[in-house]
């Protein structure tokens, strides 16, 4: 599938965010120029198709000093430092060309790890020394070629990372654009007598480029661009509109959970957007659950006014992957939690391993003590769950009683639970 080289002027993402329209394409001729040496570097590309040629002039001879294939990101130098283009870039066959913005590769770098953007500057700075150097010889001496050499060899793996992360924020732009996502629904039941208390919504991706995406793929994406601003929203929007039905037909204390993350949290304008999101389909934050993965809670300043807001106004906080991540008792002492969960790697032990039995008895007398619930996830087999009974679990998830669901097939059992 070839990028769309054009923008339309309805295209929703670009209403939504001018500085984050989706790529474009550019086609060129074989032998057409795309950038001349010194000139300044307004984009970077990727080569969709076809071969480009970099390339530069020593002693009034044009030398190639690399040919590159499809998959390739070139020109991105001069985005980083502003300085002029240190090589020329031509279409070696007929190519198509998407184009990443300035804004692309800056707010990566703004948010990077500071020692991270001190490295990659250290990194461009040698290599236009390297490229300087090269022009003030006759030949390319062989140090330099094994250096360059060793260089492109040590960083491939990470380019083709990178680049692969930047051609799939534009496929994700366009997948909300063509509403390609799509949400799941598991279930999360009384552990007492396996009642449905309500359900986890959980966001699908099948791209028609790449097929099922998994989400810890793409929501990494989203997570480090705007996107997951526009996606998060839609994703509760439209489990809150799927509540209310559930709601209205079978049973008006079903609730819903939500993943959030550190964005989210970091807005102030995400609580009184959910507000009014609740009240437009005529629900109640206590019906409403924020779920919430220990890094994303306890690594900013933000986090205990963040919750103290959720609580005051009747949002219950769930501590997702509970034993995971940053786990502190000071934080379970000094925050406000409704619920913890425990993590599926705990949970698959039960039976075979005593260590993963120890660990879930002493999260579920801590959470106990603490005034907090507990919900066990990735429950698969009746062992689980007899186990999890046995040491008063409140809760539990997992393919034992339902993988996650479309909407439709939602309605189905719930039409046979609550009849």
């Amino acid at each position: 599938m070839l990028i769309n080289p054009t923008i339309s002027s309805q295209n929703p993402i670009t209403a939504m965010n001018p500085s984050n329209a989706q790529l474009t394409a550019r086609h060129y001729r074989a032998g057409d120029p795309i950038f001349s040496e010194g000139d300044q570097g307004n984009f970077a590309y990727i080569v969709e198709e076809g071969q480009v040629e970099i390339w530069t002039e020593l002693h009034g001879d044009r030398r190639v000093l690399n040919v590159l294939p499809p998959g390739s990101l070139f020109g991105e130098l001069a985005l980083v430092d502003a300085k002029p283009r240190s090589a020329s870039a031509s279409a070696l066959t007929d190519c198509i060309l998407s184009l990443v913005t300035p804004d692309q590769v800056n707010q990566r770098i703004d948010t990077a790890d500071p020692i991270l953007r001190l490295l990659l500057l250290v990194v461009i700075g040698h290599f236009r020394s390297e490229s300087n150097n090269f022009r003030g010889t006759s030949e390319p001496t062989l140090a330099l070629d094994a250096a360059l050499t060793k260089a492109k060899l040590s960083l491939k793996e990470r380019i083709t990372d990178a680049v692969d992360m930047i051609r799939l924020e534009g496929e994700m732009k366009e997948a909300i654009a063509k509403e390609q996502f799509h949400l799941v629904y598991q279930p999360i039941v009384f552990m007492d007598d396996l009642r449905i208390e309500g359900f986890e919504a959980l966001i699908r991706w099948q791209s028609p480029k790449r097929g099922f995406v998994r989400p810890d793929r793409f929501i990494q994406v989203a997570e480090a661009t705007d996107l997951i601003i526009p996606i998060g929203q839609w994703v509760i929007e439209q489990g809150l509109k799927d509540l209310k039905t559930l709601q209205t037909k079978f049973n008006p204390d079903l609730l819903m959970s939500f993943n959030i993350v550190g964005r989210q949290t970091n807005s102030e304008d995400f609580i009184p957007w959910l507000l009014e999101k609740v009240d437009h389909y005529g629900l109640t934050p206590d019906k409403v659950k924020l779920e919430i993965i220990e890094r994303t809670l306890f690594s900013g300043e933000s986090s205990a006014p963040w919750i103290e807001n959720c609580r005051s106004q009747g949002f219950a906080l769930v501590l997702d992957d509970f034993g995971t991540g940053y786990s502190s008792l000071q934080y379970l002492n000094e925050y406000k939690i409704d619920r913890v969960k425990i993590d599926k790697s705990f949970v698959d032990g039960l039976g075979t391993n005593q260590n993963s039995e120890s660990i879930c008895s002493a999260i579920l007398q801590l959470s106990h003590a603490l005034g907090m619930t507990v919900v066990a996830e990735g429950i698969e087999t009746q062992a689980q769950l007899e186990i999890l009974q046995s040491l008063g679990c409140d809760y539990g998830q997992g393919y034992l009683f339902s993988r996650p669901l479309p909407f439709g097939q939602v309605m189905a059992l719930a039409q046979d639970t609550f009849r």
